[in-house]
């Protein structure tokens, strides 16, 4: 926990920090099937930016396009809990329909790529890590893992997994696949640390198409992952997380990013020619307390403030 400024009266430090301890009880079991549980508390992050991959449609069972609309984590229990809410185009066959992925980077320790390397693992079919090579991130950003999701036919997911360390390429594997029966394990993978994950991809709020400014509240159907601490490293800090939907053949990340891109930004264009750090705001968010931030305990504080 990041410490506060000192306090000109005593009571109100003592208040502040009640007010914390109280956000601080731990969190009941999340399930993991992306819907948004009350557990997450409010949003980390809202999208800004209408969506350049396409408005999204219903065509049941699942939703076209693909857009993220808000971030939303904490840590309890050993995990870190993150729900992505939006929708991705799946993959489908007939007609051939290529998937966009979610990608997801974890800031959690000292090292890093905060430019993508061109040695990371070739995981996926689609390459879907190493076509992100050059990437570049916000300058205080430095991702240590990197998650992966996308959707087959819109009922199953498939996911990816790799460390990024700084002087090397990362190891990876394809963690497996999950169905809607499945309670967010993957199977038919490599999962060493028991990464668990669901998708509801059936949103049709949330940013129209276009590059304008949007607003991502209240959409509350999307993708979560359960990550144990074990998988990235155990981290006893501050968590950053950046997000963003790209897609893998003929590479091109969107305007779907989190922390969001300024209004007006169209889609990115290829993964080496992007540099967040060249555009104004954070891509990125932090996930600072054990569990999530609840309006009771943010407007106790806002109160002691404003006296």
């Amino acid at each position: 926990m990041r410490p506060f400024p000192c306090m000109r009266h005593r009571a109100l430090s003592s208040a502040i920090i009640v007010s914390i301890a109280i956000a601080a009880n731990p969190a009941r079991a999340v399930t993991i099937d992306g819907l948004l549980d009350g557990e997450y508390g409010i949003a980390l992050s809202t999208q800004s930016t209408q969506t350049s991959f396409a408005d999204t449609r219903f065509t049941p069972p699942y939703s076209e396009g693909s857009e993220l609309d808000a971030a939303f984590g904490f840590v309890s229990d050993g995990n870190l809990y993150l729900f992505f809410a939006g929708n991705l185009l799946p993959f489908t066959s007939e007609p051939l329909t290529l998937p966009h992925d979610l990608h997801v980077f974890i800031d959690c320790a000292a090292g890093g790529q905060n430019q993508l390397r061109s040695d990371n693992p070739a995981v996926g079919p689609e390459l879907k890590l190493s076509h992100l090579a050059g990437l570049r991130f916000d300058g205080d950003f430095s991702p240590d893992y990197w998650l992966d999701m996308s959707t087959l036919r819109g009922s199953r997911l498939i996911g990816y997994y790799s460390d990024l360390p700084a002087t090397s390429g990362g190891s990876g594997y394809f963690l497996g696949r999950i169905g809607a029966a499945d309670a967010g394990v993957f199977s038919g993978g490599t999962n060493p640390h028991g990464v668990r994950a669901g998708m509801n991809n059936t949103n049709t709020e949330g940013v129209p198409a276009g590059c304008g400014a949007a607003a991502g509240d209240g959409v509350t159907t999307g993708f979560e992952w359960s990550i144990p601490l074990a998988a990235i490293g155990n981290p006893t800090g501050a968590i950053k997380v950046c997000a963003l939907v790209a897609k893998a053949f003929a590479p091109q990340v969107s305007n779907q990013v989190l922390g969001p891109l300024p209004p007006g930004t169209c889609s990115l264009g290829a993964p080496a020619s992007v540099d967040f750090s060249s555009i104004p705001g954070l891509q990125y968010f932090v996930i600072d307390f054990a569990v999530p931030a609840r309006k009771t305990s943010l407007g106790a504080v806002k109160q002691l403030y404003a006296r």
